[in-house]
């Protein structure tokens, strides 16, 4: 085939550029062809939908033929997931290149497919014979290939969007010299062409500067391909909060623009963007001091490959420098155990700590999302986990609520049930009560009734069926945001399986990169604990491990630093959990929750109201002590005040402040302790000092 080019035969050429041998997904993004000026050409680009290659051949016919009056473009490589970004870029099995002036029949390795993209100006593929992983990564074959033969410096890499072959150019300048219409060229060259291996290749002289004196190209359909929101999502969280400050900034305040340009394109550069990327962030920030020069784009882009070349001296130089450093020193046991190790910080006490990660995992009808609300009311009201003192809450603080599996109706209906069981005086709907006379049929006198409003508001926030993906970079950053400005104490996610995006929930480094460590490194950030509401596997009540039960990779089991598992209701209508701490004594014990129910008509009902099975209240050896903060009259070891000097006796010699038990037993009750060490000093198990610092007594 040569020349112009049906639907149908732009199709074909596209399916051997794409291998219809392989599978992924595909993009066809379009320009209006109407569009008149550079600003109408930026205003009117389309990405479009991803489309899944072969299965959707019958949709993509249909895509380009309704486009024949548009520029249409395409992604030479295919996608692993709906988006064309670099983390989804499949194995390469084509190497292309915008070659503009360069005759492609002029090299000396042709390019298996070539055309004129517009009067004058060449574009080509070069397919392979295998696959290979980041062949079109920076300073790899395709990036190399480009400088080698002098085309297009910034169509390289791995996103790059080509026009569609065999197609009419539809560009203002070129319309404006043919009397309005399109140009057309002469279209596909040549399809024919030569098949190649990896080694025809690799011979390809190394990338060294990218930054050359003649003139950058970049073209304004180039950058109107780049989704300047969804790159700074990407790198957002990676640069200095400085950067943020500066990309957001609406003046510059007499600030240098230059320096400031400078060090934007930088730390943009460290933080993995291209050259282009670069270039799309700045071009609408104030900072932008080349807006009214007419090689504008040449400008920031010979800016933003200075800064990538830069960050690659720097590399270069650091890399150096650590070879000739000394391996650093060894530390000694005994310099170890003179530093204070903090205990646990609970978030609820004996359940959750502060800043912890892991999951409420289970089998069906175990109760997840209900015991995930009841902790995010326990932690927004400072009441008590399931309801039992034994799991309290020092305080109140915020909670945020993401919930992507149920309605918000069925997660109101449960919230209303726990709230008004659990914080009546903050249910929002008030409570009703009643200070007259029962009549004589049983019924309440209107005339007494009397409502009272909610004392204080409850700081959840909810974001429940919004399109929360936790690996999609955007969300990320914008948790990022929504942390930083509400401190909040607690995320809860419901659940991993609605939120976890294209990512195979079964492959742990796939897993670990894209989801676990980001929301790792926001919750460091931001001293946030955060809790993902998880599935068990079907067989997962024969795990002797509950935690193994897990749906997913063992990279999800390996994250967890706090966790409840749920079993099936056994024939008694108890549900068995186990509740796992890397910093704490593991813990399991059975409970039994009633059929909640409102009738409408008697006014009966049942809130929630877990009860918790005593005698199964167990505790496993195999982690450290810890021992209750709240007051004991009497302990398993002697009276009142015992169990905390046998703790202190584990933590050393002493003396010991108040302070130093607080830190050890993870507490914050200051009075709680205090009165445990006055019973210990009475009881004969402690010794105040006259500093005020305790030591334990041995008997």
């Amino acid at each position: 085939m040569q020349g112009q080019l049906t639907p149908e035969q732009q199709l074909k050429v596209l399916g051997r550029i794409w291998g219809y041998s392989r599978s992924g997904w595909v993009f066809l993004p379009w320009i209006n062809g109407d569009a008149a000026t550079k600003q109408e050409r930026r205003n009117s680009f389309h990405e479009g939908r991803a489309f899944k290659w072969p299965k959707e051949k019958v949709a993509i016919l249909n895509h380009l033929k309704a486009h024949q009056n548009d520029e249409l473009y395409f992604p030479p490589n295919l996608f692993d997931g709906k988006r064309r970004i670099d983390q989804y870029v499949a194995a390469e099995t084509v190497l292309y290149a915008d070659l503009d002036p360069v005759d492609p029949d002029g090299l000396a390795e042709k390019p298996t497919i070539a055309w004129e993209s517009s009067p004058g100006r060449y574009q080509g593929v070069w397919l392979m014979n295998a696959a290979k992983v980041l062949a079109t990564a920076p300073g790899n074959e395709n990036h190399r290939l480009t400088a080698a033969i002098g085309a297009d410096p910034s169509g390289w890499d791995s996103t790059q969007l080509l026009r569609v072959p065999g197609r009419p150019n539809f560009k203002p300048e070129y319309k404006d010299k043919n009397k309005g219409q399109p140009v057309t060229g002469r279209g596909l060259l040549w399809d024919n062409g030569p098949r190649y291996q990896w080694s025809d290749f690799e011979d390809l002289p190394k990338v060294g500067s990218i930054v050359e004196d003649s003139d950058l190209s970049l073209d304004e359909t180039i950058l109107a391909g780049i989704d300047r929101h969804e790159v700074w999502a990407k790198v957002r969280l990676k640069v200095p909060s400085r950067i943020r400050d500066f990309i957001g900034a609406k003046s510059t305040h007499g600030a240098d623009r230059s320096d400031v340009l400078w060090d934007i394109s930088c730390e943009l550069a460290e933080a993995g963007c291209t050259a282009i990327e670069i270039v799309a962030i700045l071009r609408p920030t104030v900072w932008n001091k080349f807006t009214s020069r007419s090689n504008e784009l040449q400008l920031l882009l010979k800016g933003a490959v200075k800064a990538i070349q830069h960050r690659k001296e720097t590399e270069d130089e650091l890399e150096k420098e650590e070879d000739d450093e000394n391996k650093p020193g060894i530390t000694w046991l005994a310099d170890v155990v003179t530093q204070r190790i903090p205990r646990p910080r609970w978030l609820i006490k004996d359940i959750w700590t502060k800043g912890g990660l892991g999951f409420i995992s289970g089998a069906p009808k175990s109760y997840k999302s209900w015991m995930a609300l009841d902790m995010a009311i326990s932690i927004a009201t400072g009441s008590p986990f399931l309801n039992q003192p034994q799991f309290s809450v020092d305080k109140p603080r915020p909670v945020l609520y993401l919930q992507e599996e149920d309605d918000i109706r069925l997660v109101m209906e449960r919230l209303a049930l726990i709230t008004e069981a659990k914080a009546p005086d903050q249910f929002w709907e008030g409570q009703i009560g009643h200070t007259g006379e029962i009549t004589a049929d049983g019924l309440l006198d209107a005339e007494g009734l009397t409502w009272d409003p909610p004392v204080a508001p409850i700081p959840l926030a909810m974001h429940v069926q919004t399109g929360f993906i936790a690996t999609d970079e955007g969300w990320q950053a914008w948790l990022d945001d929504i942390l930083g400005q509400g401190k909040f104490a607690m995320v809860i996610i419901d659940t991993l399986g609605t939120t976890v995006g294209e990512v195979d929930t079964d492959k742990s480094g796939e897993l670990m990169t894209r989801m676990l460590k980001p929301l790792r490194i926001v919750a460091r950030k931001h001293d946030t604990a955060i809790c993902i509401v998880h599935h068990n596997k079907k067989a997962a009540h024969n795990q002797e491990r509950a935690g193994l039960g897990m749906l997913g990779a063992t990279a999800l089991h390996a994250w967890v630093e706090c966790a409840i598992y749920a079993r099936s209701k056994d024939t008694n209508g108890e549900i068995a959990i186990e509740r796992e701490a890397k910093l704490a004594m593991d813990m399991s014990f059975k409970v039994k929750i009633p059929t909640m129910f409102q009738n409408e008509q008697t006014g009966e009902r049942q809130l929630w109201d877990p009860e918790i099975i005593t005698e199964g209240l167990t505790t496993q050896p195999d982690a450290p002590m810890e021992i209750d903060a709240t007051p004991r009259q009497q302990g398993p070891t002697g009276k009142a005040g015992s169990q905390l000097a046998f703790k202190l006796r584990q933590m050393g010699k002493g003396p010991f402040s108040l302070e130093e038990v607080m830190e050890r037993l993870g507490t914050d009750n200051a009075s709680s302790i205090r009165k445990q060490l006055a019973e210990g000093v009475r009881n004969g198990y402690l010794d105040e000092n006259e500093d005020g610092h305790w030591v334990p007594i041995r008997k």
